[in-house]
């Protein structure tokens, strides 16, 4: 996807590539990210800013009313994230449900625990490519 940030996720998309994510927080685009794992695994480790829901075992029962009480804006997409992506993508079902534009984020945290970006320096007789680990655990 080469979309710019204010074309952060495509409508009636049901996940999103951890690239992509990536490429969205990196520019600052309006994206909430909202992690349903529960809060002994967030507190391990998190992706910076998110927004946390302990929502997880209530979405794996099937509760409808799972984020029913959750303080996000509705003026940005938003991505769910889980462990894997398959609660996540529960959880972004019923968000859009409700209206609100959402994916789930594919792969989930392990995914994101493989992200890589890069930066390059140019200098007057080299370049320098650092390679970053985006996703630290």
């Amino acid at each position: 996807m080469t979309a710019g940030p204010g074309d952060a996720i495509p409508s009636k998309a049901p996940g999103i590539e951890v690239n992509r994510l990536r490429e969205l927080l990196d520019h600052g685009a309006d994206v909430t990210v909202l992690d349903v794992r529960p809060a002994e695994e967030r507190g391990e480790w998190w992706i910076p800013g998110s927004v946390h829901q302990d929502a997880y075992r209530a979405l794996r029962a099937g509760d409808a009313s799972a984020l029913a009480g959750i303080s996000i804006p509705t003026t940005a997409p938003v991505v769910a994230v889980c462990a894997r992506g398959r609660t996540s993508a529960i959880a972004a079902r019923l968000l859009r449900e409700r209206g609100f534009e959402a994916v789930s984020l594919i792969g989930g945290m392990k995914a994101w625990s493989l992200a890589w970006n890069m930066a390059e320096l140019v200098g007057p007789s080299a370049t320098l490519i650092q390679v970053r680990r985006t996703g630290k655990g």
